[in-house]
């Protein structure tokens, strides 16, 4: 490749590869007059795609016919787009970080308001080839970690042998009173109806048995703020079982709260530690707890 047709000063280069290499060898020898420090910080930053896929790993194989886009931009810690933020990208896997009220995926009412629409269109207009599929659902009134795949392969690998990669998954969320026990488990066998409600049941008839782990983080007289961690995963699971132990969360009317200081439901997906389904690198993704969850712990 003739070094002169890349311009030094540009912020976004894009051209095709002309000979097979690795990564950095390729941006050693393309850019001389960068240093190395910065050029294993762009990979880092997800600043450079090939084929349209973000490439963090220096030795990563560069063919003929390759296109290559270098942001030579700083860029920021988070991709904010309307209601979401993108968190963490590569060749296989997108992370985001939801807001409470959007929809995980498209429902009968809306279609196009949701989480994987939102992500296709900014993806497709990056790059028309770049595909999105969503791992597992958040609901609607919480926010916090989702994962996508960029391919069906990977979806399916995650989805059908979930346990096998996901080591944690935690939430955090701001219950209405003060809770005697620091840590607890909760045992309930849940059912839902045609309604989409669900409730509990007595007995294991129809229904699954949910088991949910807590511990609590802080709390004030009015409110508990808990770490929970699912043994199990069912709809509205959290939300259900700490209504039918007397402490809902807060903000959560559907499930028995008579108070919603934050105007949302008060819970939010703030961990995910997996095994990465291709690489087999160990990922590992945490969001505090919103402020004004901790805010409203300090003045409760």
């Amino acid at each position: 490749m003739n070094k002169k047709s890349v311009p030094a000063n540009q912020e976004l280069n894009s051209y095709i590869i002309q000979e097979e290499t690795e990564l950095l060898k390729h941006l050693i020898t393309t850019y001389p007059h960068k240093k190395k420090p910065l050029l294993k910080s762009v990979m880092g930053g997800g600043q450079i795609r090939i084929n349209g896929n973000v490439i963090t790993q220096f030795n990563h194989p560069l063919k003929k016919g390759d296109e290559i886009q270098i942001n030579w931009a700083k860029p920021s810690k988070k991709v904010k787009l309307q209601k979401l933020n993108i968190i963490y990208e590569d060749q296989d896997l997108i992370v985001i970080e939801k807001e409470a009220g959007l929809l995980s995926v498209a429902s009968l009412k809306e279609k196009n308001k949701n989480a994987v629409q939102i992500l296709k269109e900014h993806m497709e207009a990056i790059d028309p080839r770049i595909k999105v599929y969503i791992i597992h659902r958040l609901e609607r009134e919480a926010s916090g970690i989702l994962l996508f795949a960029k391919s069906q392969k990977v979806q399916e690998q995650l989805q059908n042998h979930w346990e096998d990669y996901v080591i944690d998954r935690k939430y955090v969320a701001i219950v209405e009173g003060k809770i005697k026990e620091s840590e607890n488990t909760l045992r309930n066998y849940l059912r839902s109806n045609k309604h989409n409600q669900v409730y509990i049941v007595n007995t294991p008839d129809k229904a699954t048995e949910a088991i949910t782990h807590y511990k609590l983080l802080k709390q004030s007289n009015a409110y508990s703020m808990l770490e929970f961690r699912l043994e199990t995963g069912f709809k509205n699971q959290i939300r259900v079982q700490m209504a039918n132990f007397g402490f809902p969360v807060t903000g959560d009317k559907k499930y028995t709260a008579k108070k919603n200081p934050l105007g949302r439901v008060a819970l939010h997906a703030n961990l995910i530690e997996l095994r990465h389904p291709i690489s087999g690198e160990h990922l590992k993704f945490e969001l505090v707890p919103p402020s004004n969850f901790r805010n409203l712990v300090a003045k409760g």
